[in-house]
């Protein structure tokens, strides 16, 4: 191998395969997955990675001592809260709110029967609940201090009980942390094996529950990201590994692996955010704008909107349906519909699809890993849509017969009809809930996706793309180069992120302490990209205020120019510009006309930008090349009803430029895609496949993009018992 090359590396650790992917000095992009490994996802990790060194040419560790970035997209974080399985925590509070976490905010979830309002799963039991005499007012004054002697005791009382980890939130905490570092002083100083979260470092904002309730999840997840990060540094530095390896959030950019095991719980969900962060980049290359991202792998079906190809961040996250954080992540809505989703019958006779899955392990039936219940993937491979024997490079035959055995047997007996229809039940069943999705982020929030195109990958939606799409009004799919892997090459484009928000109260005078606020977070965030190796060139910082009208309970973010000198008429100039904010949220005429415009936190963000290796692109011909199918394949249309003999083409076979009519399947290595009755493909100069819907008589809409929701009307929020 030449000294010359130099390689960038992304890897996302699914539920059901781990992806990766390489892009060269020359713009040559390679890809390759594996299982995922529940049991110790290093383990599939380098198996995906030696793939991935066998499509270079090379060995791995030649290609690890020529990588100059790795990036990593995990779930161990998101399948930690998911199943409720991560360290021993106690929790240590103010006396008289030991219960913070068991009333947290009345209302379980959404539902209106309140039979189904049920208690929240308790990460933290109430016996592992110690309480501290101190007390912190609304000014920040001390007003019981908190004795040595106290606190040592109740960190006694909490090691004493076993706990593999402490999450330390004090009433109004974040306005004076004293109480908040002595606790944290003594356990670090006296047991260093015991993992510290504390609120006033972590999220430094009003809302005691949020800020608890993120302190504790950072606590409970703390010891297996310490453990995964760690495995993951070591594995690949064996193998050759010179650089550091970067590990995504669910914010949307990368922070180095000892920032990660500080603040574990920023790794939420840092798989789907690299797909959004990928699909950004994509739109921006082809000159799409608005842009709905669907990304269906083994487990789930993760949909998101890029409107002005910009990630739409969501703030206060309710992770599992159930607990409401102070986490910002980039809004993806996911739901049980991967490959893996396990189809059966409901208690009406009814199929269902999800939200149960196979997962890596077992796996679907075909793949003959002692899997016995039908899936996703199933259904496809009875339909006749995958072909058996070149599942995944050939790597994985299929096997087909064991799948239309649990089919008929699960859905297709049940229904009474055979197997074949039981699979295009459960099609129609996936489709119908994936298609349910699109309409959740696009219709539902005031956006017409009639006038957005879809970016569809995932190594399971090029099948089920283009039926999604048309359900939607989507007339145009970009189902991406490598989208069996897309997510892990999205993470290539993501740049180095700091971000920090405090609580900083001002309605109008002076704003001395908004500005001192400001400025000490920029040069936190900003030394520490520079000790991670950013140059100041490559760094560009952010500031912004949480504005609201008094009388609400949330805030909307509103730029406030980044100066040493920020003024009383900077921030009165902010205030200015929240009403056709909060209109272009919430609709037009929702503003409150008159109402007192009130700031109750600020953010800075930090970026430090990367230099991405880009994909090369191919030049187009004058006339679309010819592309002569290899074969031909069976397959029940499930949306037809029928079956039908499919052209069957060769993806890698088909140059840039080349166009396929449908019906018709075209076989990739490590996906397969559909193209239905009325659609066209044409591959462009990049390898992507643009899937254009020539059949249907849909029109764009020049609909309102703003949502049609009216605003919260709710009192504003305070520390303390009524916050």
């Amino acid at each position: 191998m030449s000294p010359l090359v130099e390689y960038q590396i992304g890897c996302d650790i699914g539920g059901t395969f781990t992806d990766v992917t390489a892009v060269d000095g020359t713009g040559t992009v390679y890809s390759d997955k594996s299982d995922t490994t529940p049991h110790d996802l290093s383990i599939g990790l380098l198996a995906a990675l030696q793939n991935l060194a066998g499509r270079i040419g090379s060995d791995l560790s030649d290609v690890l001592a020529h990588t100059t970035r790795f990036v990593n997209g995990t779930t161990v974080v998101t399948n930690s809260v998911a199943e409720l399985r991560g360290a021993k925590v106690g929790l240590l509070t103010t006396k008289g709110f030991g219960d913070s976490l068991l009333i947290a905010r009345s209302a379980r979830n959404a539902h209106r029967d309140h039979h189904k309002q049920l208690n929240l799963p308790q990460i933290v039991p109430r016996e592992r609940v110690v309480e501290v005499t101190e007390r912190i007012d609304k000014k920040g004054s001390r007003v019981v201090p908190l004795t040595e002697t106290e606190a040592r005791g109740a960190v006694d009382e909490l090691v004493g009980s076993g706990v593999e980890a402490i999450a330390i939130s004090l009433l109004w905490g974040f306005l004076e942390p004293a109480h908040e570092e002595m606790l944290a002083s003594i356990v670090e100083k006296e047991h260093p094996e015991i993992f510290v979260s504390v609120a006033s470092r972590l999220h430094p904002v009003i809302r005691e529950y949020e800020r608890t309730m993120t302190t504790v999840l950072n606590a409970f997840t703390g010891l297996r990201v310490a453990e995964y990060t760690g495995r993951i540094e070591r594995e690949l530095a064996d193998r050759g590994l010179r650089v550091p390896v970067a590990f995504m959030q669910g914010f949307g950019g990368t922070l180095s692996a000892e920032e990660a095991r500080d603040k574990p719980i920023t790794l939420i969900d840092s798989g789907p955010a690299g797909g959004v962060i990928g699909s950004q980049a994509l739109a921006r290359r082809l000159g799409i704008t608005d842009v709905v991202t669907a990304d269906m792998g083994g487990t789930s079906f993760d949909v998101s909107v890029l409107q002005g190809t910009k990630p739409l961040v969501t703030e206060r996250v309710m992770l599992r349906d159930q607990f409401l954080t102070a986490l910002s992540k980039i809004d993806v809505l996911p739901i049980g519909a991967g490959g893996g989703s396990i189809a059966w019958i409901d208690a009406r006779g009814i199929p269902q699809v999800g939200p149960h899955s196979a997962g890596a392990e077992p796996g679907p039936v075909c793949y003959g890993k002692g899997g016995s219940l039908p899936t996703v993937t199933d259904a496809s491979a009875v339909l006749g849509f995958l072909d058996p024997k070149a599942f995944l490079g050939g790597r994985r035959e299929l096997s087909v017969e064991p799948a239309r055995e649990a089919i008929e047997r699960e859905v297709a007996k049940p229904l009474g009809v055979d197997a074949v229809r039981g699979a295009a039940a459960i099609y129609r069943m996936v489709t119908a809930n994936m298609s349910n999705a699109v309409r959740t982020v696009t219709v539902e929030r005031g956006h017409d996706p009639r006038t957005f195109a879809m970016v569809a990958y995932g190594g399971a939606l090029g099948i089920f793309g283009a039926d999604i799409a048309r359900t939607a009004g989507i007339k145009t799919v970009v189902i991406p180069a490598g989208a069996a892997v897309f997510s892990a090459y999205g993470l290539l484009n993501s740049d180095d992120v700091r971000t920090q928000a405090r609580s900083a109260a001002w309605a109008g005078g002076d704003v001395s302490h908004v500005a001192a606020g400001l400025r000490e977070l920029d040069g936190r965030l900003v030394g520490a990209l520079k000790a991670a190796g950013h140059a100041d060139d490559q760094i560009e910082v952010e500031w912004e205020g949480e504005f609201k009208y008094l009388g609400q309970q949330w805030e909307l973010p509103v730029r406030i120019p980044r100066k040493a000198d920020l003024t009383e008429a900077d921030l009165e100039a902010a205030q200015a510009e929240f009403p056709a904010l909060y209109e272009a949220e919430y609709g037009s005429g929702t503003a409150w006309t008159g109402a007192p415009i009130v700031l109750m936190s600020i953010r800075v963000t930090a970026t430090g930008k990367v230099a991405a290796l880009e994909p090369k692109p191919a030049e187009l011909p004058a006339t679309p090349p010819a592309v002569e199918p290899i074969g031909s394949r069976t397959v029940f249309l499930p949306l037809v009803g029928e079956e039908t003999e499919l052209k069957v083409y060769d993806a890698v076979a088909a140059p840039a430029g080349s166009e396929i009519a449908g019906p018709a399947v075209v076989d990739h290595p490590l996906t397969t895609i559909q193209v239905p009755p009325g659609w066209r493909l044409r591959v462009d100069e990049w390898s992507n496949y643009v899937l254009t819907d020539t059949a249907s008589s849909t029109a764009p809409s020049t609909a309102s993009s703003t949502a049609s929701s009216t605003a919260s009307s709710t009192a504003p929020t305070t520390e303390g018992a009524s916050q």
